[in-house]
């Protein structure tokens, strides 16, 4: 994804921030490298009781077992309830799927977290991060591809996401993933290196890595 103004998430239209939910869970399978990982935006699922519409729907394979995840995206400006979180774990009984996963812009009641820890339901928070790895422009300079600053911050998404738990003091990052950054840092290091003669340090990227694993 490249480089734009933050995002103002209410700007959005509820499609339009479901997309940006979806760049999440899908660039966090791909650094996981989960086997025959497929992902749909906006999917209708039959089941017994009824047909169930769901914003992001990803499966993917362990030993042979297929595992299904279903996405519910909340774009809101108060925090989210228990009650999004109940209706989203009834869609987990219901279609037999195997892993549900909230995403807002917002935050979550402290009855939400919970209800979540309970039932195995993950919550992620996406917010708008900015350019906090770099701020080279002042916002007048033209962007070039030959100036290694620049670049950086062209390509780095304007925003996060982090899983969040009730007993967590510490935010995991789920997106952008340490893949992505890496490539990003390596590139730039890469244009510093030829046009400086020097190394910029990955010793922060390689303890987020060891703090994510």
């Amino acid at each position: 994804m490249c480089y734009h103004d933050p995002i103002d998430f209410y700007d959005l239209t509820p499609t339009e921030f479901e997309k940006y939910c979806y760049e999440i869970l899908k660039g966090y399978a791909e650094e996981k490298h989960f086997d025959d990982f497929s992902i749909e935006h906006n999917k209708i699922i039959k089941s017994s009781d009824g047909k169930y519409q769901i914003d992001i729907y990803a499966s993917f394979m362990i030993d042979g077992i297929e595992i299904k995840i279903l996405c519910e995206c909340k774009r809101y400006k108060n925090p989210v309830n228990r009650d999004k979180v109940v209706i989203l774990h009834k869609k987990l009984d219901s279609l037999g799927a195997h892993k549900g996963v909230l995403i807002t812009n917002s935050s979550f009641q402290s009855g939400a977290i919970q209800y979540a820890k309970e039932h195995g339901i993950a919550l992620i928070q996406v917010s708008t991060r900015g350019l906090d790895y770099f701020s080279h422009s002042s916002g007048i300079d033209t962007y070039s591809e030959d100036d290694p600053f620049l670049y950086g911050e062209k390509h780095l998404p304007p925003y996060r996401a982090v899983l969040i738990t009730e007993d967590s003091d510490d935010d995991f990052v789920v997106y952008p993933t340490y893949a992505e950054i890496e490539r990003i840092y390596k590139k730039m290091d890469q244009m510093i290196n030829e046009q400086y003669g020097i190394s910029i340090d990955f010793e922060s990227l390689k303890k987020r890595k060891e703090q994510d694993d």
